[in-house]
């Protein structure tokens, strides 16, 4: 691919993800992100802060640099996915030339740029979009030492392994597939062995780093929160495989559309009639389906972004299948058809998200309590009213979109405090009276169906505002 195509793809690319970045609310597990990486950034001694949650850090010390930089917290924090989703484009232009050829590298750029998939978590603050760029760079410098083995390019591996298993878990495939393509090219080069151990050590390396924070053990105890057991697995091995599969499917359907994979499954069936896959074919598809079987059968819950770093292989498969028709004069348009539904979607999703469709699984990311539409705007009334009297502000829950949605705007604003207190509260909580009596303004930011005060308790309330939300909910702001 030319210079000249490169630097509009990355135009293009940098113009759709960040042109309204934040028009979508925040999300649950965005505010808690991004308010730990606040704390980092407040209190350097609180590195390690994510791991009481059994989380990896390497994303939210990122993020407390972002924050250094961008005014706006959500910005700082989705700029992150933004920066890993250009560099993962970047690594799939030189991937698929290297190893293919270079009508392929455009043609799997331009999948990426016009994926809702992609898109999609380009633009949230989740560590999983900075697992899929280290995954795809495993995959690119795996290979590249297996068939150039050299201690550089080894020790390059060693550090991109160590990041990813510092920023989550499932990066322990990324050691495992990675081990698979030394040894499948060099296995009978036993003198070769230690560049592949090297970086196997390395990762360990990184990973018990965190072993300087006393609360190490919760990531394992938190693991088990998200994954079955080998011995549950044995007990029920088709469940959760086979509904996981049917999430995939429907996943697959809202985030790549139908004529996108009615396309590929055509294209490479023709590829296989007229080719013989390489090698490096059936590598790139083991590090698609291989941790996509082990995650729906391990994984307790479902939901796309846990399964997103196994997306870049499945792009070049795609765009291998799709490219078999490129021999074709009208390639160009019938791509540009193939991809209308999608960019439909992502335009919709940039400038009306509130209406958007996406995949049942995903739907707290604009519905239901996880979402997070009105906080920025109850934030702006109360960093208002703190310029003129001390506010007490009583969120639903204890973290997660309420408070943490509502600190990340307020965080360093004086005279404003925020208190979580808890799910479903049936009275207003006696230390909110006790800050109204002592002379606070006092209020309460609950979502409507998590409210259930007595009427007795909702006549001492005013309403201030409302913010509907796209399911009917509402976020209520009352005052005491």
């Amino acid at each position: 691919m030319t210079k000249p195509k490169i630097l509009l793809l990355v135009t293009a690319y940098l113009l759709s993800r960040i042109v309204n970045l934040t028009s979508m609310p925040v999300f649950g597990d965005e505010a808690i992100y991004v308010r730990w990486a606040q704390l980092i950034k407040n209190v350097p001694s609180l590195r390690f802060v994510p791991l009481s949650d059994g989380k990896q850090p390497l994303f939210m010390w990122l993020n407390s640099l972002t924050l250094r930089i961008f005014t706006d917290p959500l910005f700082a924090g989705r700029i992150i996915s933004v920066i890993a989703g250009l560099a993962t484009i970047i690594l799939l232009i030189f991937i698929s030339k290297h190893f293919f050829n270079r009508q392929l590298s455009l043609i799997t750029a331009i999948i990426y740029l016009c994926l809702p998939f992609t898109f999609f978590f380009d633009r949230m603050a989740l560590a999983d979009n900075l697992l899929s760029f280290f995954g795809l760079a495993s995959l690119l410098i795996s290979l590249l030492l297996a068939q150039h083995p050299r201690p550089l390019l080894s020790l390059l591996l060693g550090l991109t392994l160590g990041l990813a298993w510092i920023t989550k878990s499932p990066a322990v495939f990324f050691i495992v597939l990675s081990a698979t393509n030394f040894f499948l090219f060099n296995f009978k080069n036993y003198r070769q062995i230690h560049l592949i151990i090297l970086p196997v050590i390395f990762a360990f390396f990184f990973y018990n780093l965190l072993r300087l924070s006393p609360e190490f053990h919760l990531l394992a105890s938190r693991n088990l929160d998200y994954i079955w057991s080998l011995k549950d697995i044995l007990s029920h091995p088709l469940d959760p495989l086979i509904p996981h599969l049917g999430a995939v499917v429907t996943v697959y359907y809202h985030y790549l559309s139908l004529s996108l994979i009615i396309s590929a499954i055509l294209g490479l069936f023709l590829y296989f009639k007229n080719n013989r896959p390489s090698r490096y074919f059936w590598l790139i598809l083991s590090w698609w389906i291989l941790p996509l079987l082990a995650d729906c059968a391990f994984t307790k819950v479902f939901t796309a972004r846990y399964v997103l770093y196994t997306l870049p292989p499945l792009l070049i498969l795609i765009a291998l299948g799709v490219s078999q028709f490129s021999r074709y004069r009208l390639f160009p348009f019938l791509l540009f058809i193939i991809l209308i539904p999608n960019i439909i979607w992502i335009k919709n999703m940039s400038f009306r998200p509130f209406t958007a469709v996406i995949p049942p699984s995903e739907s707290g990311y604009l519905r239901d309590w996880t979402s997070g539409w009105g906080i920025r705007e109850a934030s702006v009334y109360f960093k208002s009213r703190a310029k003129e009297a001390n506010i007490i502000v009583g969120t639903e829950g204890f973290f997660g979109t309420l408070p943490n949605g509502l600190q990340i705007y307020t965080d360093h604003v004086n005279q404003l405090t925020v208190i979580g207190t808890g799910v479903d509260i049936h009275q207003v909580p006696p230390e909110l009276i006790n800050a109204k009596n002592y002379g606070d303004e006092v209020y309460l930011l609950f979502n409507a169906s998590r409210l259930k005060l007595t009427p007795d308790d909702f006549s001492k309330l005013k309403l201030i505002q409302s913010w509907i939300k796209p399911d009917g909910d509402s976020l209520l702001l009352l005052q005491l």
